[in-house]
């Protein structure tokens, strides 16, 4: 009888223990989830603020490339007349 009594408070035991430790890790589970889901909100803004600051590079840069040509071609033809009206 006291053998069974003692498995018996042993089984109890080993049971809230497993209780406690599964508690113990979801809990933890649901606290690395938000973390990682803010995580992601961040990198997803990050990405989205990014993104937009390539775009207007890139406007910027092609209306750089046209002022640089519309300059050239007007260098061109500065040089081209003074040569012709030089002669």
């Amino acid at each position: 009888m006291v053998c069974r009594k003692g498995g018996q408070r042993a089984i109890d035991e080993l049971q809230r223990t497993i209780s406690e430790i599964e508690a113990k890790y979801k809990a933890e589970l649901g606290r690395q989830r938000k973390k990682f889901e803010t995580d992601i909100r961040e990198y997803e803004i990050q990405v989205e603020t990014l993104n937009r600051a390539n775009a207007e590079l890139g406007k910027n840069g092609k209306a750089a490339t046209t002022r640089i040509r519309v300059r050239t071609l007007t260098y061109n033809n500065q040089v081209c007349y003074i040569r012709f009206n030089a002669c």
